[in-house]
């Protein structure tokens, strides 16, 4: 049964009742209302949560008398598959197994009709295959291993199942949608506040020192140790003032919906604008690995590092990649062809953009490295810890 299909999703209201009651085998209301109650509580109180999707299995298990279960749905780019949940004896490593060998994925283009397949490490049991459209792009996979070597129940059934498991998905989708919005609208607020009051008062300091020093410039018997003194401040001032307007750009960036990838693109385009260095962006995180707080503060690295360096590096090209070790970690890195840091070091001027890079590195979870460039430069890494258990990491090219 190969027959291929695509998925109109139902209105929300009309996803969940139809498809609870499986056709074969009933269940009470209460149950049902039971089950739709946890599985909506979860995703408001945690869009990023795998649990509404463990729930959503268990009950397909329950159904078809499956032992052990998978949801896979692909990437926007539809050229791997994420776990979204697994219940049961068989782990992640063995589902992969099945889907290579039976190539469920690679010539998957539309959703097809459901079909069994073999699996050689278990010759007493089958596996059940249904593909789904998951929200407006995207294929998913829904895989059941039962004791017998035909489908436990009706294609309309298991379409039921995957028409539920969509909708799911879709509430999901919109909920973290919500949630990043609010988040955003909060963000937006506070920048707002920042802008109006500590930065308008960093900037009447710096024009009341920079007024003082003029003052004892014109002095015959002014005191080098006040100079000195007020050159710190004026110093300090003045890399305060840079961070705090880079902090507000950098909430004003991720306002209006913004996803951290256009993000990115925005800060390599300003700085673009800002210098003379070329600027080469290498992106292959996709959305929706981080939360939002995480993404925050990669890009509040980032800013950093682009403003070292166009301020210190003396570069012509800069070069910055984000993506996803085999380890699952997440490595950031920015390169450039100037004069390395080293000699940027030896400027005479305080980089407290080091610290707080290593500082907000660790926040993360994760490690902070700078170094000389090989060929010439500097490279900076930034490592943070990967999401295995979220659910969400790439598992399948």
């Amino acid at each position: 049964m190969t027959e291929a299909r695509g998925t109109k999703l139902a209105p929300r209201s009309a996803r969940f009742a139809p498809c609870l009651v499986g056709g074969e085998r009933e269940q009470s209301p209460s149950t049902t209302i039971n089950l739709l109650n946890k599985i909506l509580t979860r995703l408001l109180s945690d869009p990023d949560s795998v649990e509404p999707f463990e729930l959503v299995l268990s009950h397909i298990m329950e159904m078809t008398d499956a032992r052990s279960g998978a949801i896979f749905v692909s990437t926007e780019s539809g050229r791997q598959l994420v776990q979204l949940a697994v219940v049961g004896d068989d782990d992640r490593s063995r589902w992969l197994r099945v889907i290579r060998q039976s190539h469920l994925f690679s010539s998957l283009d539309t959703p097809e009709g459901p079909r069994i397949v073999s699996d050689a490490t278990d010759p007493d049991s089958s596996v059940v295959v249904q593909s789904f459209s998951q929200g407006i792009s995207g294929i998913g996979l829904l895989l059941l291993r039962v004791e017998s070597s035909e489908i436990p129940v009706s294609r309309k059934t298991l379409e039921s199942f995957t028409e539920y498991l969509s909708g799911v998905i879709e509430s999901a989708r919109c909920a973290r949608m919500k949630l990043r919005s609010a988040q955003s609208e909060e963000r937006a607020a506070i920048a707002r506040e920042l802008h109006d009051s500590l930065a308008q008062s960093i900037s009447y300091l710096k024009v009341k020192v920079s007024l003082l020093q003029d003052t004892l410039r014109k002095r015959t018997d002014s005191i080098p140790d006040i100079e000195k003194t007020l050159q710190e401040v004026r110093s300090t001032l003045s890399t305060a003032d840079l961070q705090l307007r880079e902090l507000i750009t950098t909430f004003r960036l991720t306002m209006r919906g913004r996803t951290f990838s256009q993000a990115l693109e925005d800060s390599i385009e300003e700085f673009e604008r800002r210098s003379s260095i070329a600027f080469d962006l290498d992106n292959r995180l996709k959305a929706g690995r981080l939360t939002v707080s995480d993404e925050m503060q990669l890009l509040l690295i980032l800013r950093e590092a682009l403003c070292n360096v166009v301020r210190h590096s003396h570069a012509s090209l800069c070069w910055v990649s984000v993506r996803v070790r085999d380890d699952g970690a997440i490595l950031m890195r920015v390169e450039d062809n100037g004069i390395g840091v080293q000699l940027a070091l030896q400027d005479g001027e305080h980089h407290h953009g080091l610290i707080i890079m290593q500082e907000r590195a660790r926040a993360l979870g994760g490690t902070f490295r700078i170094e000389d460039r090989i060929g010439g430069g500097t490279r900076l890494n930034v490592y943070c810890p990967g999401t295995d258990d979220s659910g969400f990491n790439a598992i399948v090219d």
